[in-house]
Parts: C-alpha cells; sequence; structure tokens
C-alpha cells in the first residue's frame, strides 16, 4: 500500500501517474482523500466569487460548504479548508433567500425548506433540502472550532425534517433515502432524537418490505425478480423507466451512510430478516452497477434523462461510501471501498484531461443540462465525498480488488460484466428508452473507462453481425432490442436464486433473434482480461454477412498486423488471409481482435459510420465479411500497440 505522502504527490500533481498496475491495488488513506478534496479545490476556487460559489445554485454552495466544513472539523490545513466561506455560506443558507419564505410553485412547494437559488428564485425538491442539510449538518459539527451559530443551524434542519413534507409517512416514489439522511441530520443536531430514529427505521422497513411485493399504494414492488430498481413503483413493470436505474439505485442505497450514522449514535438495528434482503441488494448494486474503473456501469430507462451525467455520478457514489462503512448491512465494504478509490482517481484523471472542470456529460453523450452549473455540481459533489470518506474513517479500513464481477438478469435479459481488464454489458431489451440494445456487448471500455469499442451504438457503430440483402440492405441484426422474456440464458455459472450476480472466472451467455428465415445465434465467453463471442447464421444463403466490431473517436483507426508482426491500416477491402490479428486503435484506448474460426476467405475492410445520438464520437467499424456460416473471435482492450501485440501472441 502506497503511504498517504506518495499518493498526495500523485493526486496533487497532474504530471503525476500511478502505474497502472499499481493503481488497481492501492487503497487511499485519509491523507490521499484530503488530497484530492485539495486537488479538485484548484479547480472549483475560480467560481467563488462575491461571496458565493458561482452560478449561485444553493447544492453547489452547499456541497462546498460540506467539505469546508469537513474540512475544519479533520483539522485539515489545504486548500479545501475555507473557514470564511463556511461562515458566508451559512450565514446566505440559514438567513437569506435560499431559506424559502413562501412555498415554490412546483408539485414539491413547501415550508419550511429551502430554494436552490442562493440568492433567491429556484426549485423546491427532495435533493435541495437534502444536500443543504448535509452541508449545514458538517457546519455543525464544526461550529465550535469555527465559532459558528450551532443553534440557529439546528433550528433550520429539526424544522425542515419536522415539517409536513418531511414527516413519516411522506414518501416520493421509493426514494426512501432522502428522508432517511434529513432524519439522521436532524437526530444528530437535536432533534427528537428517538423520534427521528423511529422514522428512519420506518422508512427502511417501508422500503424493504416493499422489495418483493407493492408497498401500500404501489402497482409493483421496488425491486425486480433479480434485484434490479423500479424507478416508478407506481407504474406496470414494463415502463421504461422501470428497466432499471443505475443512477437512482445507487441514490437511494446510498442511505446506507445516514443508517450508519445512526447505529452510531443508538439508534437500534434493522431486524435480521430486512437485513438479508439489503446484503443481497448491496451485492447486486456492487456487481450490476459499478466498474473496477470506478465508474457505473450505467443502463438507466431514463435514458438520455439521466445517463452519463456527472451530478448523478456524484450522487451515485453514496452507495459506495454506505457499502464501504456499513458492514452491518453489507458483506462487500472493502469491494466498495476499492471502487470508491478508484472513482476519485478516475475523476482526477477527467479533471486532468479537460485542464478543469470534466464535462458535464460523459463520452459527449447528448443528456439533459450538459451545462456549467450541472459540471460544477458534480465536481463539487465528487470532493465532499472524498471529504465525508476521510471523516467516516475509510481511509483506515481494508480496501480489495474485485474479482471479475456480473449481474445477470433473466426478465429483461441484461447482463453487466466487470473485471480489472474491462467492463461492459449486454441490454437485450429497452423498452424504447433508449436506442442501443441486443444480444451483443452494448460498449466496451478498458480497465480505465476510456472508450475501447463505443459506448452505445446501433449497427454499423456496434458489435455484432448484420446480415444484407442483394442490395446491401440490412435484413437481419443481432444487435436490435427485442421484446420477449428470458431473450439471454446464461449458461455458467448456474445461477439457481437471485440476485444472479457475484464473481466469475468463466461467464457465458446465450441468445438467438429470428428475422423471417434468417436466425443468429450469439454465445459469449467472459474471461478476466478477454471477451470470445461464436455467431451462428441460418438461412442467410445468398445474403452477405457481416461481423462488426467498433471503435471511438475521430482519430481512430484500424490495422491489420500479419504474422511477421507487420501492421498496416485498413482502409479498403483486405483478404483475412494473410492477417493473423487486428487493431481497433481507438482515441484513447483500443482493442485486439483475433478471428478464431470463419476466417477463410473472408475480408475485412474499414466503414466509416455517421454518429448516433447514443454513439456521438464513432471512429470506422472493422467490418468482417464471412463466407460461411459462423465466425469466432476474440477481442481484448489494449492500450497502445505495445499492448496489443503482446496481447495477441496470447489469444492467437
Amino acid at each position: 500500500m502506497l503511504g498517504g505522502g506518495a499518493l498526495l504527490a500523485s493526486l496533487l500533481l497532474p504530471s503525476a501517474r500511478v502505474p497502472r498496475a499499481l493503481a488497481a491495488t492501492t487503497a487511499l488513506d485519509d491523507a490521499a482523500y484530503w488530497a484530492f478534496a485539495d486537488r479538485m479545490q484548484d479547480t472549483l476556487d475560480g467560481y467563488w466569487r462575491g461571496g458565493m460559489y458561482r452560478p449561485e445554485r444553493s447544492m453547489v454552495n452547499a456541497t462546498m460548504l460540506l467539505t469546508h466544513s469537513a474540512a475544519a472539523v479533520a483539522g485539515h490545513t489545504g486548500p479545501a479548508r475555507r473557514d470564511d466561506r463556511v461562515r458566508e455560506l451559512v450565514d446566505r443558507l440559514c438567513n437569506g433567500p435560499a431559506w424559502a419564505k413562501s412555498p415554490g410553485t412546483g408539485s414539491q412547494g413547501h415550508l419550511p425548506g429551502w430554494k436552490d437559488g442562493l440568492t433567491g428564485g429556484g426549485i423546491q425538491h427532495l435533493v435541495v433540502d437534502t444536500e443543504i442539510t448535509w452541508g449545514l449538518l458538517h457546519a455543525w459539527r464544526a461550529r465550535d472550532v469555527l465559532g459558528l451559530d450551532g443553534d440557529l443551524i439546528a433550528d433550520r434542519i429539526v424544522r425542515t425534517a419536522s415539517g409536513q413534507f418531511w414527516r413519516w409517512p411522506a414518501l416520493r416514489l421509493n426514494q426512501a433515502n432522502w428522508y432517511v439522511r434529513m432524519y439522521a441530520a436532524a437526530a444528530e443536531v437535536g432533534g427528537d432524537t428517538a423520534g427521528f430514529h423511529d422514522q428512519i427505521l420506518k422508512q427502511l422497513r417501508r422500503f424493504v418490505d416493499g422489495a418483493k411485493r407493492p408497498m401500500s399504494g404501489a402497482t409493483i414492488s421496488n425491486l425486480g425478480p433479480s434485484y434490479r430498481f423500479h424507478y416508478l413503483p407506481g407504474s406496470s413493470d414494463n415502463h421504461k423507466y422501470n428497466l432499471d436505474s443505475a443512477e437512482y439505485a445507487n441514490i437511494v442505497c446510498g442511505m446506507l451512510v445516514a443508517y450508519q450514522q445512526a447505529r452510531a449514535a443508538g439508534m437500534p438495528a434493522l431486524d435480521a430478516t430486512r437485513t438479508t434482503v439489503i446484503r443481497n441488494w448491496c451485492e447486486r448494486v456492487l456487481c450490476g452497477y459499478w466498474t473496477h474503473s470506478g465508474y457505473l456501469n450505467w443502463d438507466t430507462g431514463l435514458g438520455f434523462k439521466r445517463w452519463h451525467q456527472g451530478k448523478k455520478l456524484g450522487l451515485s457514489q453514496g452507495a459506495l461510501l454506505g457499502i464501504a462503512v456499513c458492514d452491518e448491512l453489507s458483506d462487500h465494504g472493502a469491494w466498495a471501498k476499492h471502487m470508491l478509490d478508484r472513482s476519485f482517481e478516475l475523476f482526477g484523471r477527467w479533471t486532468d484531461r479537460a485542464k478543469g472542470l470534466p464535462p458535464a456529460n460523459a463520452f459527449g453523450v447528448p443528456s439533459i443540462d450538459d451545462n456549467e452549473s450541472s459540471a460544477l455540481l458534480a465536481a463539487a459533489r465528487v470532493q465532499a465525498n472524498a471529504a465525508q470518506a476521510a471523516l467516516l474513517g475509510l481511509g483506515a479500513k481494508r480496501a480489495e480488488e474485485p474479482p471479475p464481477l456480473y449481474a445477470y438478469d433473466p426478465d429483461v435479459g441484461r447482463l453487466a460484466v466487470t473485471t480489472p481488464a474491462y467492463n461492459t454489458a449486454i441490454v437485450a431489451v429497452n423498452r424504447g428508452a433508449f436506442p442501443y440494445g441486443g444480444l451483443e456487448l452494448s460498449r466496451l471500455f478498458d480497465g480505465q473507462q476510456d472508450v475501447a469499442g463505443g459506448v452505445g451504438g446501433r449497427p454499423p457503430a456496434s458489435f455484432g453481425v448484420v446480415v444484407r440483402d442483394g442490395g446491401g440492405k440490412i435484413v437481419a441484426a443481432s444487435q436490435r432490442a427485442v421484446d420477449r422474456e428470458r431473450p439471454l440464458e446464461l449458461l455458467s455459472p448456474q445461477d439457481t436464486k437471485p440476485p444472479y450476480a457475484g464473481a466469475f472466472s468463466s461467464l457465458r451467455v446465450r441468445g438467438k433473434i429470428t428475422r423471417g428465415q434468417i436466425a443468429i445465434t450469439t454465445t459469449h465467453t467472459f474471461r478476466a482480461t478477454y471477451i470470445e463471442t461464436a455467431w451462428t447464421v441460418r438461412g442467410a444463403d445468398g445474403k452477405t454477412v457481416e461481423v462488426l466490431f467498433p471503435s471511438w473517436g475521430k482519430s481512430a483507426k484500424v490495422w491489420a498486423v500479419n504474422a511477421a508482426g507487420e501492421r498496416s491500416s485498413v482502409r479498403g477491402s483486405v483478404s483475412l488471409d494473410g492477417v493473423e490479428w487486428f487493431h481497433v486503435e481507438s482515441e484513447q484506448s483500443g482493442y485486439v481482435v483475433v478471428i478464431r474460426s470463419g476466417g477463410d476467405r473472408a475480408t475485412a475492410a474499414a466503414r466509416a459510420v455517421a454518429a448516433q445520438a447514443s454513439a456521438p464520437n464513432p471512429g470506422p467499424t472493422l467490418t468482417v465479411r464471412a463466407k460461411g456460416g459462423s465466425v469466432v473471435a476474440r477481442v481484448a482492450p489494449v492500450r497502445s500497440a505495445d499492448e496489443a501485440r503482446a496481447m495477441a501472441q496470447r489469444l492467437v
């Protein structure tokens, strides 16, 4: 393990890089968490003008307040500590226009509570009150150090949490997390501790009891058969929002932080039966929604309303914090800490790459709120999570790199896969929530979360097989969403009960699509460092069968490599007779393609493809035109020509 000093240097200096092999096994200590917070503060300082962070959103300023206050509580002396700003922000949030004098006009208008406009106006929402309360809670903890009016802070928090909008049995959808956090904060600052703890347990029991059967007033359960998340429990299971939601599942799971803090303050434990449900769910959360590189394995029924939003990444990290700190409700705290540590390192790399705030939405996808305000909120949330990690004692906890992990949803045919070398997912059913889907890899990232082979394209910007008629029209494709029960069969390991998630050494799945007389069967085998896929096509006589391997980025190239190791750029059609393997070189990563069988008399080309909403920055797609009815190929992410050569030697 690196000590705090070595990690401090690696996190503070953009030019200092933790080697890939070392980064995969290094646990961050408290000094490293604060080093990351300080590093982010250097980027965020430029947004402090006229006594507030601008754009002047209450949530941004409250989240920055959390970091500055936590630094004071910890006795930290680096750039993340800004005592003068704490005093200014506490006054603005407790006495200024953000403390609402009249309820907002939206569906969540209420008093007492806050608005998201620090200087007036802005929405009222559960997340606004909660984020402000959490920032003020940390300021209250620093009251003696900074000479703050703790009674004023406590008054605002307790009054809000006691109001009708928040008081039990209030609940919006199934998002118990907001309430649990509000009650835990109110209990800590001097409210009715027993009463607020009782409300926490009531919220948790209701959520858990609704995991498999509908809550009162709901139509469906909070979680699906495999513990996938239902965003709209009041709608049918077939609603597109109920396909799953990586971001909201994690946001709700983040309530484990507040639960742990309430337990430390004397709250009784949740009963054993409900604890088992949460433990199973936490396993599904880690295996199905996170990657070894610290990013969400991101599919969401809310589509472009949420997909790859940085501000939702910041909220989602709360689940990793909770699972890492709350051993009572999770078996995998060491895995969660590892993923959280990698998440901070990933966001630091993105900050370096952007030379400032990372984009509001990752990978150029056109999700809503693609603006400076959202980018600022994302960075503030990630920074605050590092500060909380230090205060929660995660720096002293053990981290463990997880083995290869998977999560399988039999009913909708989603398979999430993450290993230290790559991460991907198959999303057979999409219910029209997003453009991509089918029996193939929906995306391929390397172990550092750089795009190796696309983020979510459709043919021809996708993996898979297409069949074309004599005029070149696609008449069948394996990468098209299906609409049937159990579209993807898990061959191994043989899971017999939910949550159908965990570690694997070899993972095999199979799916089949039929279009008229044409049938395409796809079988994927996932290993720790590579993926092997076998395609069998029937009924395509007289038609053209093409296997697709996409790339990413305008500078992407496709290389063919012969037995002597000589590389040549694939431009027009080339025969596979003299090709040992291909290197699909994307903008910042890439992968090796080895055709194991089915390459006889085949040709290959690199075809330019147009941008798509879910594949906004595609490079050329390697297209292998096969003559027979079956092809087997292996792919493995690599980051350089040298890595490609070494990997190909292992795969051939």
